[in-house]
């Protein structure tokens, strides 16, 4: 099985022989950005999903 690998042109697709079989020069190498969530903002979501559960519960059980 092959592997992409990243080289100064761009991507290509190595077979485990090292023969390369495909170049992806328009492909773009994208960042993921890391973010800690607020733990007050977890919180905050938590008790919102709560108040939305109770709202439905109390609009669907009494029919």
């Amino acid at each position: 099985m092959g592997t992409v690998e990243q080289t100064p042109a761009g991507f290509v697709y190595r077979q485990a022989d090292g023969e390369i079989t495909a170049r992806f020069e328009h492909i773009e190498e994208k960042t993921i950005l890391a973010h800690e969530g607020s733990p007050r903002y977890r919180q905050v979501f938590n008790l919102l999903v709560l108040a939305g559960v109770l709202y439905l519960a109390y609009l669907f059980f009494p029919f």
